[in-house]
């Protein structure tokens, strides 16, 4: 898979998990994708050093405006 999908898949889960009004955590996407933690964990770091996400001190993932645009514009091309 191309960096920028497998990106884009991230970001589509995280917007997906998020919709269903719960927290989002690095564990919740590897259990969606089926993936391992340290991978979803590596990914999630690239992200946010990006700026396409944030984490909060407890670990909860947030899609900034970036990281949600390209989220909403995969999402909407799935549904």
């Amino acid at each position: 898979m191309k960096i920028q999908e497998s990106a884009e898949n991230y970001l589509e889960t995280i917007l997906m998990l998020s919709q269903r009004g719960t927290d989002v955590r690095s564990i919740d996407i590897a259990n969606e994708l089926d993936f391992s933690k340290p991978s979803v964990s590596i990914a999630m770091k690239k992200l946010r050093e990006n700026g396409y996400i944030a984490v909060d001190g407890e670990g909860n993932l947030t899609l900034l405006e970036p990281g949600r645009e390209i989220a909403e514009r995969i999402y909407s091309r799935h549904r």
